[in-house]
């Protein structure tokens, strides 16, 4: 499948929780993230298309002092997880300021697996357009 995404996927080795933002309900936890978007693993499907407001728990990294961050998005993709009881989705990021793609970066820089340790052939069918 040829790759549609602009910036490369990045597998965090730290999960962190994600709720919605309004009425803090647990979603589930980060499993991938660029500035683009992320990927969750929940419990639950949403519907495509929807908005929906985040609010992740941020691992502690020296250099953040945020607990938590409070982002926009866009329901991209959804399909099953390996797991029949979860669901992986995708969500694009919509309107993202300067400082929160600072954190995001630091989250990445500290979190991310190694590319070349992953094993490419786990995720041949996940999604490419976030």
């Amino acid at each position: 499948m040829e790759e549609r995404r602009k910036l490369p996927r990045k597998y965090l080795m730290a999960y962190s929780n994600i709720y919605e933002q309004s009425t803090g309900k647990p979603l589930g936890y980060l499993c991938d993230l660029t500035l683009d978007g992320l990927m969750v693993i929940s419990r639950e499907n949403l519907e495509i298309n929807k908005e929906i407001e985040l609010n992740i728990e941020l691992p502690e990294i020296s250099s953040i002092t945020e607990k938590n961050l409070k982002i926009k998005g866009r329901v991209a993709w959804s399909r099953p997880d390996l797991d029949p009881r979860l669901m992986n989705i995708g969500i694009q990021l919509v309107d993202l300021a300067e400082d929160k793609k600072n954190i995001i970066t630091k989250i990445i820089e500290t979190y991310q697996f190694r590319r070349e340790d992953y094993d490419i052939s786990t995720a041949a069918n996940e999604p490419d357009d976030v």
